[in-house]
């Protein structure tokens, strides 16, 4: 028969004093907030309001390049899924999604990433030098035909 060769040490039934200290229960204020019907209402409105905002905040810059329209629209789901089982299901799906868009690039040919990375940056710098031009107007020193070229951009003439 063979024995234990391990050293069993006995159970910590106390914790170690650093333990006590920095150990705290991160979801208690919750459950204070849902033992009490009324302030559980008034919190799932919040959720929901501030949640939905940045739903909306993320679709309507959705079309500006750079970080904006996906985070946002995801982080306003991760807040309403904290509280509502649709959008915690509907956040699973685009966790989902995203992972097959990314496993769906990886197998893209060097080539074809790289220039998807260019378009990106040639986007973002476009946007932004729009937004500067709507901002400060063209700038004078700029030769007439530029000038006008520039003018035909939406909100710029």
């Amino acid at each position: 028969m063979e024995q234990d060769t391990q050293v069993r040490r006995p159970e910590r039934t106390r914790p170690r004093r650093w333990e006590e200290r920095h150990v705290h229960d991160r979801w208690r204020w919750r459950r204070a907030i849902r033992s009490d019907p009324r302030k559980y209402r008034v919190y799932r409105i919040v959720v929901g309001v501030v949640g939905g905002l940045l739903v909306l905040l993320g679709l309507s810059t959705g079309w500006l390049p750079g970080p904006g329209g996906i985070p946002l629209t995801l982080l306003g789901l991760a807040v309403l899924a904290s509280e509502f089982q649709w959008a915690h299901r509907l956040l699973q799906r685009a966790r989902v999604q995203v992972w097959r868009f990314g496993d769906w690039s990886a197998r893209q040919p060097r080539w074809l990433r790289w220039l998807g990375g260019v378009a990106a940056f040639v986007a973002v710098a476009a946007t932004l030098t729009w937004l500067l031009l709507l901002w400060l107007g063209v700038p004078g020193w700029l030769p007439d035909s530029a000038a006008s070229l520039l003018g035909m951009l939406p909100g710029v003439g």
